[in-house]
């Protein structure tokens, strides 16, 4: 009886995915656009863009032609509402491209698409596709197992070279209890649950990574991306979801 009770502890404190199979990811040499979405769950003006940028995540092209990112800011918790998925590190990334776009203000819901500042959702534009780029920089891969990344490039590395990766989560609900959408219960897709950057100096770096944190979504995400150390515009970038029974993505591995 012991023993069985041991081994289901075990089996309810497993992870959410097997971290033996690799995950194998290749961008391909047409560069993969990503459209960040900077929101927060104290912004009543943020929903609708939440939804905006979920039904992009049902697109067929969806993490081959473009990735869908929500950073959430802190900037509005003061308002009544701490953002569980805010971060003061995504708030600085925007504040980042803000200064680099010379606006030097920052503000929810903010698109941006490749690095540049898209309006075109509060103009009813939704000709998104025409900010999508389709040069060729390069295939970038990214192979992940027990906890370590394995990136590599076969394109030209920018000076100052930084390796982005996050950790994302879909399928995410939050009850609201204060703050400018009180009473309401939010969903959201493509959530950034974990950033972290590093120097990349080398067209091939391996390092260790954290689990994805577990914030009760129901399916998590990896993605990673070039960029340079002072400036976010993204080089190129690959990204899938991992599968909950063996790790890997529904994307083939390119020969």
């Amino acid at each position: 009886m012991r023993s069985f009770f041991c081994l289901a502890l075990l089996l309810l404190s497993a992870p959410l995915y097997a971290d033996s199979t690799p995950l194998i990811l290749n961008s391909g040499e047409k560069k993969v656009s990503l459209i960040e979405l900077f929101t927060s769950e104290g912004c009543s003006s943020c929903p609708p863009a939440d939804r905006f940028l979920a039904s992009l995540g049902e697109q067929e092209e969806a993490f081959t032609t473009f990735i869908p990112l929500a950073f959430h800011v802190d900037y509005w918790d003061y308002i009544g509402w701490a953002d569980p998925y805010a971060s003061p590190d995504y708030s600085n990334r925007q504040r980042r491209y803000a200064q680099l776009h010379e606006s030097g203000r920052v503000y929810t819901p903010g698109f941006f698409i490749n690095g540049k500042e898209w309006r075109g959702f509060f103009q009813r534009n939704r000709h998104w596709q025409r900010a999508l780029s389709h040069e060729e920089v390069g295939n970038l891969s990214i192979r992940y197992a027990n906890h370590t990344l394995h990136a590599t490039f076969n394109g030209t590395l920018p000076d100052n070279a930084n390796l982005n990766v996050a950790w994302i989560g879909s399928g995410l609900q939050s009850s609201i209890r204060r703050g400018e959408n009180r009473g309401k219960t939010l969903k959201h897709d493509f959530v950034v649950l974990h950033w972290s950057h590093q120097p990349m100096p080398t067209a091939s770096l391996t390092l260790p990574l954290p689990a994805p944190p577990d914030k009760g979504q129901k399916q998590t995400g990896l993605v990673v991306w070039i960029s340079q150390l002072t400036d976010p515009h993204p080089v190129q970038a690959v990204g899938g979801f991992l599968s909950q029974k063996n790790n890997s993505t529904s994307s083939p591995e390119s020969p």
